[in-house]
């Protein structure tokens, strides 16, 4: 049975099976998810990217100081640079991103010294784990089935500001600086919310 839970997000059967299945062994202390839970459009949040597009849509399974838990249903590229130059980001935790369907590329940056290390092309597939840390600065370039490629994300505790940018070419981190039209995307994308 296929539902759609918000226009351009539809779950089926086996997404939900599958989301629980890996919810349940990935993190047992949870109850378990259920399919109204995991179709509800007030669960979701679908995430605008540069150009007001959803480029990902997020359920938060569990979102406390010390974890969060999130199911991503991937459906463009993680791009922020509205010119199309890359501008890899890092993350205020470190998580493992366990791959429950489809997959996706990336590229992957870390500083070294004064030199920036890259990995262009890194495919995370079905049945993978992407293991990112704080140090790490990356951008998802490819999604290989838009909307059908999901991944769980179990985070570890996260400090605020302790995420941002990486300029390619000075090798600097650059602190996040508010897209003043964002909270606008977000809500243009998600009526589900008002």
């Amino acid at each position: 049975m296929q539902t759609t839970i918000l226009p351009g997000l539809t779950a089926d059967d086996s997404m939900y099976e599958i989301a629980a299945e890996e919810l349940a062994l990935r993190v047992p202390a949870l109850p378990p998810i259920t399919w109204e839970q995991f179709t509800a459009p007030t669960s979701w949040w679908l995430v605008p990217d540069e150009s007001g597009l959803a480029s990902r849509a997020e359920l938060t399974v569990l979102e406390t100081q010390q974890s969060t838990i999130r199911i991503n249903v991937w459906m463009r590229p993680d791009l922020r640079d509205p010119g199309g130059k890359p501008l890899p980001h890092s993350h205020p935790w470190g998580f493992d991103s366990y791959i429950l369907m489809g997959a996706y590329d990336e590229d992957r940056y870390r500083l070294g010294g004064n030199q920036v290390h890259t990995e262009r092309g890194v495919t995370h597939q079905f049945g993978s784990t992407n293991r990112v840390d704080r140090a790490l600065y990356h951008e998802v370039t490819r999604v290989h089935a838009p909307g059908a490629t999901m991944s769980l994300m179990v985070c570890g505790r996260g400090e605020r500001g302790a995420w941002g940018y990486l300029d390619l070419s000075t090798g600097r981190h650059l602190p996040v600086t508010p897209d003043p039209a964002f909270r606008a995307k977000l809500r243009n994308l998600n009526p589900q919310h008002r």
